[in-house]
């Protein structure tokens, strides 16, 4: 097979995984791995996640397929080749005749013959002329196209490929993919090749060196492809698939399901009652509660409010934007201790999770919370030497809106003329920032008389006191000078809008929203296809972020029937790993167990040990150079626990704690998959899609399915469990791609 050269060639694989060392860990409940066959599920399960990938438009019709067009690779030629003739691939993967060529992982779905679809069009085949044309294939689904080539001297016809449908405009039909086709130019002529993709992604990331054709065929999507990304859409967009939501999202699609979500009744956090602050001693001992202290001294009661929603809340989405949104606006109850308090934080993320920006921004600014967390509350004017806190005005400019450097709309950062990046603000801005926040106090406690400092108090938005205000000139972003005596509130007022209005926003918090919810290193293109909604939903109105979350799970980065580039996806943080495994087997939960399991694996929910939250959103993977922030809580200690969490839902028993009224622990529901559980490939095949998007590799389907068939036969639930345990466990579902 005639080769040609192409840019950044690389199979695609699986990317590096951090090496983990196996540590023996104290008591948990349930209790960790001990016995031998417990161990024996324990190896098989850290053998699949080493094998596996730690790196990292959905349809309701599908159709059925006759040719699968197949992607090869030589690297020591770095030449890419494709074909839809079985015969043609045998003889390449045997190596004999021409030997160097592997295959990429890359394929798509065609036809073999006109008659197997009336729609499609024949995919005409060329090869460069021998010394005159490219030294590679070219293929083309354009009538006009292949009659032009044909009449080229430097192109030769071979024939028909396959026969595949082509687009409207840029547009496939909704039981279709886009296959988009890049053209590599090479050092000469004869060194030119084109490679065809159905992956966004690895489409976009030839762009350094190639030229980027874009759509050019219409790849048929099979029920298990479309099936595929409605899982990968319930891992984006919820807690994680469920089968019986997994068979929805495939009946109405993407967009059906997001409206649902949308119109969904918002969940509650419950309205846990006031306590007053730094008085746990004095107030618990007359309080009728015995555990007054975990209940409403702590997050405790919240958290496992959280979870047990996450587990069977219908506003899905509302509830997955929100968390997103509160690990970028973060506070913690490491300082903010009252469960009330934090409740009531959290609440202004799901109420705001579908509105506006800059709405949201206010909400956040005049939180007691907030202003306790990051001192805005009683902060007060200049008076002698002392001057504002700035921690608010700070935290506000570099992690909850502009970020540090001036940016592109893509995310990337702007330089000077002497290719240095661009500070978003200096000192004085900062200033002036913490400036505008004087004056603002804890709300007056109910019956109590307004102070010029209340006393800690989170019912109610800070109540402002004009006497504590400065209100001397400010400078502000975008080159706004704030004019001197202005009331407090048109002061707060201008300068969110300033903040709000700067460039930096739409690009800032969309990439962060990108990788909350898919994938943790998003292509600058995909940045800026959200950030563009951002600036402008399509009606003139700026920061709507019903659009913004639209456009980022619907974005054809986020969806497509496979992900094969090695850098895409993220690896579950632990509140949607243990949420994820939960929600798949339709666990009854009262959330404390699943809250606990969630802070032995580095994410103790609402408790950030900092105003960063629980790791960097620019944190890279070790050994690789992606960007996967969820990685930084990746350690020995919560890698085992990742294990004995998956180890306990499917063989423990997670019973009520005692001191919980009305608990019932963690009940996972064991029947559906029981059920088939007598035919091992098909309880695979549940597996598959429900938990890895229909990924599960050969090796590891051979693997777990010797475990799952050395249970007997008539141990159906036993059998469900070893298989739940081993592909819960395993990297493909620790890693959302």
């Amino acid at each position: 097979m005639p080769p040609s050269p192409h840019p950044t060639a690389s199979p695609a694989g699986a990317a590096r995984v951090p090496r983990v060392r196996v540590v023996r860990m104290g008591a948990a409940w349930p209790r960790p791995l001990r016995h031998h066959a417990m161990a024996v599920r324990f190896r098989i399960a850290l053998a699949l996640l080493l094998a596996g990938p730690l790196a990292a438009p959905l349809a309701s019709g599908a159709q059925t397929t006759t040719a699968t067009v197949v992607e090869f690779y030589n690297a020591a030629l770095n030449h890419y080749f494709i074909t839809a003739a079985p015969a043609e691939a045998t003889m390449l993967d045997a190596g004999v005749i021409v030997p160097g060529w592997q295959r990429t992982g890359v394929s798509f779905e065609a036809w073999a013959g006109s008659a197997d679809h009336a729609a499609s069009v024949p995919v005409c085949r060329f090869f460069g002329t021998p010394g005159v044309g490219p030294n590679s294939h070219f293929y083309t689904a354009s009538a006009d196209e292949c009659a032009l080539v044909r009449q080229n001297p430097k192109w030769t016809y071979e024939g028909i490929a396959f026969y595949i449908d082509v687009p409207t405009g840029t547009a496939c039909a909704a039981d279709e993919t886009p296959v988009y086709r890049s053209f590599y130019p090479g050092a000469v002529v004869s060194q030119s090749n084109h490679r065809f993709l159905i992956d966004l992604t690895m489409h976009e990331k030839m762009a350094g060196a190639s030229i980027l054709e874009g759509v050019v065929m219409c790849s048929p999507l099979s029920a298990q492809q479309v099936e595929a990304d409605a899982a990968r859409l319930l891992a984006q967009a919820s807690f994680g698939p469920s089968r019986s939501a997994l068979d929805h999202v495939v009946a109405v699609g993407t967009n059906a399901f997001l409206a649902e979500q949308f119109a969904a009744p918002v969940s509650r956090f419950a309205s846990y009652p006031y306590v007053p602050a730094g008085m746990q001693a004095t107030f618990c001992a007359a309080d009728p509660d015995p555990y007054c202290g975990r209940d409403y001294y702590t997050q405790f009661l919240v958290q496992n409010e959280f979870f047990r929603q996450a587990s069977v809340g219908s506003d899905q989405l509302r509830q997955r934007v929100a968390f997103a949104l509160s690990q970028v606006m973060v506070t913690s109850g490491l300082d903010v201790k009252p469960a009330y308090a934090m409740a009531r934080y959290q609440q202004l993320f799901r109420d705001g999770a579908f509105g506006n920006f800059r709405d949201l921004l206010a909400s956040v600014t005049l939180s007691p919370a907030m202003g306790d967390y990051l001192n805005m509350v009683n902060n007060d004017k200049p008076k002698g030497e002392v001057s504002p806190n700035e921690n608010y005005a700070r935290e506000l400019l570099q992690l909850f809106s502009v970020g540090v450097w001036e940016l592109n709309v893509d995310g990337t950062r702007l330089t000077d003329a002497s290719g240095n990046p661009i500070p978003a603000y200096d000192q004085d801005i900062v200033e002036g920032f913490a400036h505008v926040f004087t004056g603002w106090t804890y709300p007056p406690l109910p019956g109590q008389a307004a102070r010029s400092h209340n006393p800690k108090n989170y019912l109610a938005d800070m109540a402002g006191v004009e006497a504590n205000h400065d209100t001397a000139a400010k400078l502000l972003l975008n080159g706004v000078a704030e004019p001197a005596g202005l009331p407090m509130a048109t002061d707060l007022a201008n300068a969110l809008d300033t903040v709000f209005r700067h460039p930096n926003v739409g690009p800032f918090i969309g990439s962060q929203l990108i990788q909350k919810l898919v994938t943790g290193d998003p292509t600058p293109q995909f940045v800026g296809r959200v950030a563009a909604i951002f600036n402008d939903n399509g009606h003139g109105v700026r920061g709507d972020l019903q659009a913004v979350v639209t456009a980022i799970l619907t974005d054809p980065e986020a969806r497509g029937p496979v992900k094969l580039d090695p850098g895409y996806g993220k690896l579950r943080e632990p509140a949607l790993f243990v949420a994820g495994l939960a929600r798949a087997l339709d666990s009854q939960t009262d959330g404390v167990y699943l809250s606990q399991q969630s802070a032995a694996q580095g994410q103790p929910l609402f408790d950030p040990p900092s105003v960063f939250n629980y790791y960097p959103p620019t944190y890279v993977v070790p050994g690789t150079a992606s960007i996967g922030p969820e990685f930084a809580l990746q350690n020995s200690s919560t890698a085992i626990n990742r294990f004995n969490y998956a180890n306990a839902l499917a063989f423990g028993t997670i019973g009520p704690l005692g001191s919980l009224p009305g608990a019932v622990g963690t009940v996972p529901q064991w029947t559906a998959l029981a059920s088939v559980a007598g035919d091992t490939n098909a309880l695979l095949d549940q597996l598959d899609a429900l938990l890895l998007n229909h990924t599960m590799s050969a090796a590891m389907r051979s693997t777990v399915a010797a475990a799952v068939n050395a249970v007997p036969a008539a141990d159906a639930t036993g059998r469900a469990k070893t298989a739940l345990y081993l592909v819960g466990s395993s990297s493909f579902f620790q890693v959302e791609r």
